[in-house]
């Protein structure tokens, strides 16, 4: 006979743990589809399984939002960090759980918010990433140690061609920005 939370159905006198789901709201299909803003939502949330980063050398290799945190890492002078890149997502899972969340209802508006301030810092870092900075030879030094000049220059547009932001990201960030901007038409 242990109690229950009137609030949340969580079992309190024992020592594992229960959920009682019927003081949860019940899913509701045609309410859900028909906000636009939930479905670009959950469009942006598949879109982070798409590739967010392409690099193309002797093998080319295609980087998704998951992917890309754990590579973040290795990725100097980005200002990308890992942890924030993982809130993505879960920004995106909270606003689609809002509804049928009581206790997380009033934070849904911050959620949307959150997935749009994530994807522009994301947008930054794929940037950064995307086009990265080598560093300029000093004038009069282009043929010291065997470097001929112009090489640098060569190196530079390499690296560019080299890395390019996916299809996968432009997609999170255009149903992302249409799932805030509609959430805020409400």
């Amino acid at each position: 006979n242990a109690a229950t939370c009137s609030k949340c159905g969580v079992s309190l006198g024992t020592k594992s743990f229960t959920l009682d789901t019927s003081a949860m709201q019940g899913f509701k299909a045609a309410a859900f589809f028909a906000n636009r803003a939930h479905l670009l939502a959950v469009a942006a949330l598949l879109a982070c399984f798409l590739p967010w980063l392409k690099v193309s050398g002797y093998v080319s290799q295609s980087i998704n939002c998951f992917g890309l945190s754990k590579a973040v890492d290795l990725a100097p002078g980005s200002i990308l960090v890992s942890f924030l890149l993982y809130l993505l997502p879960l920004s995106l899972l909270g606003f689609l759980a809002a509804d049928f969340v009581p206790q997380i209802t009033k934070y849904k508006k911050h959620f949307v918010a959150a997935a749009a301030v994530l994807v522009l810092y994301a947008a930054i870092g794929l940037y950064q990433i995307s086009h990265p900075e080598i560093p300029e030879m000093p004038t009069g030094m282009e043929g010291m140690n065997g470097m001929p000049g112009g090489m640098m220059d060569k190196a530079r547009q390499m690296a560019a061609d080299m890395i390019s932001v996916g299809w996968g990201f432009y997609a999170t960030a255009a149903t992302t920005i249409g799932a805030f901007v509609l959430s805020r038409m409400r």
